[in-house]
């Protein structure tokens, strides 16, 4: 958010339900559920509270259309395995500070669009109960199912898992365009997997840089051969070698 923004202390859980809802310049202290279209946060951090189960401190789980969190801080006050950023779809993220949570953003469907934000700094437990005990699978983002979706402009670092994690868990992602990012860590910083919906089509990656500081060696990108990416001048930093997909 701006420098010198003045913050109005929200105690508790806000559920947005009026169409239209402009909220600006809140420190809200409990979880934000999206229950109205043309909602647009801005200027605010959002801390959560104690959990008993996973939730994000912004759902829009129902995808009402037009959600805008422009210059928001995500940030838990708890730290938490049960922690998520945003959940949903059907929004716009522009400039915000997502750290301390386990996904920093986890799409359930698509039309959105993700845009020089910081995502970095993601929880990470060795044994997550979430996980049957096993590591967290931290993500800076998760897409699990939907066209449309334009990353652009992002500093995506500090995932265990990945930067960009396509699961298709849900359903087909198709139309998506991640360009102009810093991305570095997880196994690979980018793994687009088919899973039992088959290729991915309409991928566009482009234009990014990426660090070395993957599990696996080299692997900026990791696909199967089935899914056909347009890669165009992305490179590693510092040397600029060029970035090619690593065989899923």
């Amino acid at each position: 958010m701006p420098a010198g923004t003045r913050l109005t202390v929200h105690n508790g859980d806000l559920t947005i339900t009026q169409a239209g809802t402009v909220i600006d310049g809140l420190d809200i202290r409990g979880m934000v559920k999206i229950e109205a279209p043309n909602v647009t946060i801005r200027n605010s951090i959002v801390r959560g509270r104690d959990l008993n189960g996973p939730m994000a401190l912004i759902g829009n789980l129902g995808g009402y259309e037009n959600l805008r969190i422009i210059d928001t801080e995500l940030f838990p006050s708890t730290p938490s395995p049960d922690v998520q950023g945003i959940y949903g779809y059907n929004f716009e993220a522009t400039r915000l500070n997502i750290h301390g949570v386990i996904d920093g953003i986890h799409l359930t469907g698509g039309n959105v669009a993700i845009s020089d934000s910081w995502v970095h700094d993601n929880l990470h437990y060795d044994r997550d109960p979430n996980q049957g005990g096993t590591p967290s699978h931290d993500d800076s983002i998760q897409i699990q199912e939907g066209s449309n979706i334009r990353i652009d402009g992002n500093r995506l670092t500090d995932a265990w898992n990945a930067s960009v994690q396509v699961t298709q868990d849900r359903g087909d992602v198709s139309n998506l365009t991640i360009t102009n990012n810093i991305a570095d860590g997880g196994g690979c910083s980018i793994n687009l997997a088919e899973k039992a919906h088959g290729p991915l089509h309409g991928v566009v990656i482009t234009d990014n840089t990426f660090g070395r500081n993957t599990r696996v060696v080299d692997c900026a990108v990791i696909a199967q051969s089935s899914t056909k990416v347009q890669m165009l001048h992305n490179y590693y930093t510092p040397d600029d070698t060029l970035v090619v997909v690593h065989p899923g």
